[in-house]
């Protein structure tokens, strides 16, 4: 079985997967997507598994829709497919140092010692000194939440 994240990561490498000859399935490139392939996506969407636990899911017809509006490509998911990334999003915060950028071993670093997580953390780059920091716990996620304010090298850490 497939996980969200699997099924995500692995697409985009344009090339066929197989088990042994049973169940062979084209992975589709993102670019094929986003300019409306159908055919292709809607073949792989068929080869993804069902639901056996809370991190597995089935992509039915219509769950993903693409357009072009004005020339922009459009990709709009269906509120089952929303309510499903929302759920994974659930205990994860956007942080920033203020004043200055260190690097994300520096930064995961301090925050574990800063926040002593009793479950591990994922820390995710996105960009302009942001990271996005995703939570396994529930009394983690509120202690890096509440109890600030948190300093690193003499700079605010914004959560």
């Amino acid at each position: 079985m497939l996980s969200t994240s699997q099924i995500f990561d692995n697409v985009g490498e344009g090339d066929t997967h197989s088990d042994g000859g049973r169940n062979s399935k084209k992975i589709v490139s993102w670019k094929d997507k986003l300019l409306g392939n159908q055919d292709d996506f809607t073949d792989s969407v068929r080869a993804v598994p069902s639901i056996v636990n809370e991190n597995e899911f089935e992509l039915l017809e219509g769950d993903v829709n693409t357009s072009i509006i004005d020339w922009i490509p459009a990709t709009e998911f269906s509120d089952r497919i929303k309510e499903i990334l929302f759920k994974e999003m659930e205990l994860a915060v956007i942080i920033k140092l203020l004043g200055r950028n260190i690097g994300y071993n520096t930064l995961y670093n301090h925050i574990l010692f800063l926040w002593k997580p009793v479950n591990s953390i994922q820390l995710m780059d996105i960009a302009n000194g942001y990271f996005l920091v995703k939570f396994q716990d529930l009394g983690d996620y509120n202690k890096a939440l509440s109890q600030g304010p948190w300093i690193v090298y003499g700079q605010y850490l914004t959560v």
